[in-house]
């Protein structure tokens, strides 16, 4: 279960890097998180965790699940990063109306495949099992 998730949450955040992070002259130019480096540093950290999840799923570590735990939270920082300094340049852009610049929500996706990354490792805690 733990490696379905890590792989679900990798793949979630690579399809988050190939969505439009922002758009300008009213969506007629997308640009999408892939074009920059940090959307490729963000896609790499996907593309591992799927590794990560493959590895899992012919043997469960804990090792493994801490470091698929590890990139999650670290995707949802730069992402979080990202997305800040984004609204600032939207923000920034709103007074001028030749741009009519607008937020997409591809960082939206990262972010929520570094949560799954991030949550991988509770049902292997054992905390919701029954006790009889």
């Amino acid at each position: 279960m733990t490696a379905a998730i890590v792989m679900v949450g990798g793949l979630t955040v690579v399809a988050g890097t190939l969505l439009p992070w922002m758009t300008l002259f009213g969506g007629l130019h997308t640009y999408r998180g892939i074009i920059g480096v940090y959307g490729r540093l963000i896609a790499g950290g996907g593309a591992l965790a799927i590794a990560l999840g493959v590895l899992l799923s012919a043997r469960d570590y804990r090792l493994i699940r801490l470091a698929a735990a590890l990139l999650g939270a670290a995707i949802f920082v730069a992402a979080t990063i990202l997305l800040r300094n984004m609204l600032t340049i939207v923000g920034n852009h709103r007074a001028d109306p030749m741009m009519i610049s607008a937020q997409g929500w591809g960082l939206y996706v990262c972010m929520a495949g570094a949560t799954l990354l991030c949550a991988a490792p509770i049902p292997s805690l054992g905390l919701f099992r029954r006790r009889v």
